[in-house]
């Protein structure tokens, strides 16, 4: 008698336990689908340089700094399983070209043919003041291709994007 009146309790608990890995696979089955919409949704707008159209159970974000957000939802009840994936689209981005990148000085009109010296890289801690009759010397990191595409594009004081003709860096 106490057996049964123990299993009697016992038994919502049980069942709970028995359905929860169902109930996991089918969200974590929603979720794939989701995410598989939205990451190809955004794929396509980055390639394509515009917004496809939007598929069913996704919805897109107006631009926020030119970063668009898809959202799209699979599921429904305690199936339902939402995912969201930034992106941008090169032709609206609003950055004057520098990939959203701030950097502490502007970047020189011209340059000189004179190497910046090793004690100032970029030529702004005097050294372009200093020789004010010359063009801006030529930062160390510029020297050649291959310190350039071996520098750090966080590091630099103004932007070299595709210095001297070499392509875009990189890591920019």
């Amino acid at each position: 008698m106490v057996g049964l009146s123990v299993m009697a309790t016992a038994a919502p608990a049980v069942l709970e336990m028995s359905t929860a890995p169902i109930v996991a696979q089918k969200r974590a089955d929603n979720l794939t689908a989701a995410e598989a919409r939205a990451v190809t949704y955004a794929g396509k707008a980055e390639a394509t340089g515009e917004l496809p159209s939007i598929p069913n159970g996704c919805a897109v974000s107006d631009p926020e700094d030119s970063v668009y957000t898809v959202t799209c939802t699979q599921g429904s009840g305690q199936f339902s399983s939402a995912i969201s994936r930034s992106f941008r689209i090169i032709s609206e981005i609003e950055d004057g070209g520098s990939g959203g990148r701030t950097f502490m000085y502007p970047t020189p009109a011209q340059h000189s043919g004179h190497q910046c010296p090793t004690y100032d890289s970029f030529g702004v801690s005097g050294y372009n003041d200093d020789w004010s009759n010359m063009r801006a010397c030529i930062p160390t990191v510029a020297w050649t291709k291959s310190a350039y595409l071996a520098s750090n594009p966080d590091f630099w004081l103004y932007d070299l994007q595709n210095w001297n003709g070499w392509g875009n860096h990189p890591d920019y």
